[in-house]
C-alpha cells in the first residue's frame, strides 16, 4: 500500500508540476486543445486546429486569459508555434535525448475548455525510429502511447517518470491514433518557423505516375527495382525544367532513395529547397543521370 500511495502521489506531483507550462487553445471558431509553454511568450500547439488562425485565445487557468498569435504552422508535423503578449515564467523542461522502451508509464497532460487541467495514463506501445508523415515530413522518432487522448488533449504533453515533456500529443497525423511528436522535431521546427513564418517545402516542378519496369528493360539495363516514376508534365521554368527533364523521362532514383520503396511524393518531400539533387533515369531505353538544384514550392495566396 505505502508503495502504490508513493507512486500515485509522485504522479499526482508530476502532473501538477508541469501542468504549470500547459494551457488552453482556441482558435477563432475552432475545437479546443492543449498547448505547451516552450519559453516566456512561445507556445507550440497542433496546427491541424489553428488553420489559416491569426489569433488565437489561450488559458493557463480558468481565469487567466491570454491572447495569443501565430507565427506559422506546419501541417506536415502538425506544429503550430504561437506567441503571448505576457511572460509567463513556467516554462517547460523538454527532455532532449530520452531513453524510451516499449511498456514504461507515461501520462499525457491538458488542459479543458474552461482551462481546468487534466491527464491520462498508460504505457508506451510502440516505438521505431525516423519516419514520414502522410504529408511526407520528417518526424524525428516514432512514439506511440497507449492511453486515452480525450477531447482538447492534442497539443499537449507526454511525460515519463523524470517529470520532462517527451514531446507534444496529436491524433491528427497516423489515423487519428495518439502519437507523440518528438521534443527533436518541436525544436527543428519552430526554429525554422521563428525565422521564415512557414516551411519551406522542395519543389522540382514535375507531374509523376508511378510505373513497372518491363522485365526486357530491366535484363537490359541490369536493373534490380521493380518500380519507377514516369514524369508525365513538366512546368515551365521549373527546376526539373532547367535541368533538361522531359515528359516520358521514367526515374529511378533521387539522391538514393528509390522510387517503389515509398510513394513518388515522399521520395520528393524528402529532399531539401536550395540544394542540389542527383537523379537517375532512363529516357530512350538507356541510363542517364542529372542534378537538380531543387527549388521551394510556391505557397498559396490568400
Amino acid at each position: 500500500m505505502g508503495t502504490w500511495n508513493a507512486l500515485s502521489n509522485e504522479l499526482a506531483q508530476a502532473i501538477q508540476e508541469v501542468g504549470r507550462s500547459i494551457v488552453t487553445i482556441q482558435a477563432e471558431g475552432g475545437r479546443i486543445v492543449s498547448g505547451i509553454l516552450i519559453d516566456e511568450q512561445k507556445i507550440v500547439t497542433t496546427a491541424s486546429v489553428i488553420s489559416d488562425a491569426e489569433k488565437v485565445n489561450a488559458w493557463i487557468s480558468p481565469n487567466e486569459l491570454l491572447n495569443a498569435s501565430v507565427v506559422g504552422s506546419d501541417s506536415g508535423t502538425d506544429i503550430a508555434l504561437l506567441t503571448i503578449e505576457e511572460k509567463i515564467g513556467s516554462v517547460a523542461v523538454f527532455e532532449e535525448n530520452p531513453k524510451l522502451d516499449v511498456g514504461q508509464l507515461v501520462v499525457a497532460i491538458g488542459r479543458t475548455w474552461r482551462g481546468n487541467l487534466v491527464a491520462s495514463s498508460g504505457i508506451l506501445s510502440g516505438l521505431m525510429g525516423e519516419w514520414q508523415s502522410f504529408r511526407g515530413t520528417k518526424i524525428e522518432a516514432f512514439i506511440r502511447p497507449d492511453l486515452n487522448l480525450y477531447s482538447g488533449f492534442s497539443g499537449g504533453a507526454l511525460i515519463g517518470t523524470d517529470r520532462k515533456i517527451i514531446g507534444m500529443n496529436t491524433r491528427a497525423l497516423h489515423r487519428k491514433s495518439p502519437l507523440t511528436i518528438p521534443y527533436a522535431t518541436i525544436k527543428r521546427v519552430i526554429g525554422v518557423l521563428s525565422a521564415k513564418g512557414y516551411i519551406p517545402k522542395p519543389y522540382l516542378g514535375v507531374g509523376l505516375q508511378p510505373v513497372r519496369l518491363p522485365e526486357s528493360l530491366k535484363h537490359k539495363l541490369n536493373l534490380t527495382q521493380q518500380m519507377g516514376a514516369l514524369i508525365i508534365h513538366v512546368e515551365s521554368a521549373s527546376p526539373a525544367d532547367k535541368s533538361g527533364f522531359l515528359p516520358g523521362d521514367i526515374l529511378l532514383s533521387v539522391e538514393n532513395y528509390e522510387f517503389g520503396q515509398e510513394g513518388t511524393a515522399s521520395i520528393v518531400f524528402r529532399l531539401t529547397p536550395n540544394s542540389e539533387a542527383k537523379i537517375a533515369g532512363i529516357r530512350g531505353g538507356q541510363h542517364f543521370s542529372s542534378t537538380v538544384m531543387v527549388g521551394e514550392r510556391p505557397r498559396k495566396r490568400v
